[in-house]
């Protein structure tokens, strides 16, 4: 995939985790009961973010959680 078309994804895939979010204060505020878009939303953007990073983000993404998590039971 060319750096394009992964900074299309990466770019759509923030502005939907942003919507996911301002979706769900908004539907925390009012009581709307939107809560199956928001999770089809953040479902979706997270699939277009993981779609624009490269392997080797990914990778450094997956240590420092597993570094965090192991370091928190300490």
């Amino acid at each position: 995939m060319n750096k394009e078309l992964k900074g299309m994804c990466l770019f759509l895939g923030v502005i939907g985790l942003g919507y996911a979010a301002l979706l769900l204060s908004i539907m925390l505020f009012t009581g709307v009961k939107i809560f199956k878009s928001v999770v089809f939303i953040f479902t979706f953007s997270s699939f277009l973010v993981s779609l624009g990073l490269t392997a080797q983000v990914k990778q450094r993404i997956v240590q420092l959680v597993k570094s965090k998590i192991s370091g928190s039971r300490i």
